[in-house]
């Protein structure tokens, strides 16, 4: 009776498990059928695939790169099968397979290339680990000054690691090693506190840095293929970065919070200002290309018209290639790099794409919003509305990726309805969403990163979800704020 006892959970799990998949694909079925007045067949289909992409992203019953390959041959599949409404002809398996792999010829899937070979530069180098480690030599011997230089690398790390996962992977074990070096518990508050900072702090820094997330490169991809929109590093930095260091600011103070009354052991917090071993050859190389990559980006528009998706892609060969670079051949590049990744992204690129050349993005958004009296919305009202909106979609989301690639098309279509004087901040609002995907800071599901940092078994749910919510309720006063102060001094919003 105890072994039948023993596996039914797992029985249960397995077949659990298991439930999205089918499920997924009678959501893609059903949405197929539906009689959906104003969208046409293709439209319709892109939409089909979109749901069942959404429930397989959600649940993550596959990993994302076999998603992706599913979602890429469904598209595929039934734009090449099925006749267009509006036309009456079949397009062909061909064509319709340059549709569905159309991301991958784009600059955004460039600029990721590019971008997964400097993380893997980082990581080869530890150049990272040297920065975070050297921020950490130098802050004063107390619970409050370790908890602003474990921030702080986070915020540094922003500008070099385009990555929020990577950024918390390199901070863990550092912190951990900082936790042990002061003779803390794992589980203390102190090593809590730090781990959850870490997280949050990639996710801030999202917002306020280009590139320091590929979801952000995606967006502008749906962005520039809508309405021609582009924007250089430095006009994204002026915009968001001061937004970020605001609420950067309130992290630190809400965590400063949940640190009140804990003090460090007075025996050891000289542990920590330990002498850094000697610069090696390759990190000085990888420092000289991360400062000449950051002046290309920062002079873009300036001094020259090197495009940012160019430049990483012009490093990276520099990082690569023998004498000049900072790998052991090749093969120490490919083991460094999920490969997964750039399937994940060209696919939701494409997506995307057809989620706005079909029409299915601006048909989603006229049933959402259709209700929604746009003469009587004002400008801060209809941030303050995106905006939550946005979040509470992310509550269902693992990646910001497929958020991105789920919600950007709709606003972009939204974007296209509003009345004057409104209208004339269209792109800029959803400039503001783009931003607004990152905010995924409520549960360890919502990011990657909030996952590696849940891995370390140092807090509980509880603790992460209440730094969240404050953090989350900051973001959307804050989000308030800056559209009536910041962004209308910079130009972004037109009040």
């Amino acid at each position: 009776m105890a072994a039948a006892t023993e596996t039914q959970p797992s029985l249960f799990k397995m077949w659990a498990g298991k439930l999205p998949v089918p499920l997924a694909f009678v959501s893609l079925l059903v949405v197929l059928m539906l009689p959906l007045e104003g969208l046409s067949s293709y439209g319709q289909i892109v939409l089909a695939v979109l749901v069942m992409a959404v429930i397989l992203w959600v649940t993550e019953a596959l990993a994302y790169p076999v998603s992706a390959f599913l979602i890429a041959g469904v598209l595929a599949l039934l734009l090449g099968l099925i006749p267009n409404s509006e036309t009456g002809q079949v397009l062909g398996t061909s064509k319709a397979l340059g549709l569905a792999m159309k991301g991958f010829a784009t600059s955004g899937i460039v600029m990721i290339s590019g971008a997964l070979v400097m993380a893997a530069a980082m990581q080869a180098t530890e150049l990272d680990k040297r920065i975070a480690l050297g921020i950490l030599s130098r802050v004063q011997p107390n619970a409050t000054a370790v908890l602003a230089g474990c921030l702080l690398i986070g915020v540094v790390l922003a500008f070099l690691v385009p990555s929020p996962t990577g950024r918390t992977a390199v901070q863990v074990p550092i912190l951990a090693g900082v936790v042990a070096a002061l003779g803390l518990s794992e589980k203390s508050k102190m090593a809590a506190v730090l781990v959850i900072g870490a997280a949050q702090v990639s996710t801030l820094w999202n917002v306020g840095v280009m590139t320091a997330t590929v979801h952000n490169v995606v967006g502008l991809e749906l962005m520039a293929e809508h309405s021609g929109y582009s924007i250089s590093w430095s006009q994204w930095l002026i915009y968001a970065a001061p937004w970020s260091a605001v609420m950067t600011l309130i992290l630190f103070f809400i965590l400063r919070r949940e640190l009140s009354g804990f003090e460090l052991p007075a025996s050891r917090v000289a542990s920590l200002n330990t002498e850094l071993k000697p610069w090696t050859v390759k990190q000085k190389k990888m420092a000289v290309y991360s400062g000449l990559l950051l002046l290309l980006w920062i002079t873009e528009g300036r001094l020259h018209h090197i495009s940012v998706s160019a430049s990483i892609l012009l490093m990276s060969i520099c990082l690569m290639m023998p004498g000049m670079g900072v790998f052991n051949g090749w093969k120490d590049v490919e083991h460094r790099i999920h490969w997964g990744v750039l399937i994940m992204f060209g696919v939701s690129i494409s997506l995307g794409l057809q989620l706005v050349s079909t029409g299915a993005a601006a048909w989603v958004a006229d049933f959402c919003f259709s209700g929604l009296d746009l003469q009587m919305v004002s400008l801060l009202m209809l941030v303050l509305l995106m905006t939550a909106f946005t979040t509470v979609m992310h509550l269902g989301f693992a990646s910001a990726l497929s958020l991105t690639v789920a919600i950007l098309p709709v606003f972009l279509a939204f974007a296209d309805t509003l009345p004057e004087p409104l209208a004339q901040n269209g792109i800029s609002l959803v400039l503001l969403q783009l931003f607004a995907v990152s905010f995924g800071m409520i549960l360890p599901v919502n990011s990657p990163q909030n996952m590696v940092a849940f891995s370390t078994d140092t807090f509980s749910v509880r603790t992460f979800v209440r730094i969240g919510l404050m953090l989350t309720v900051a973001t959307l006063v804050t989000f308030a704020l800056f559209s009536v102060s910041w962004w209308q001094w910079t130009g972004l919003l037109q009040g």
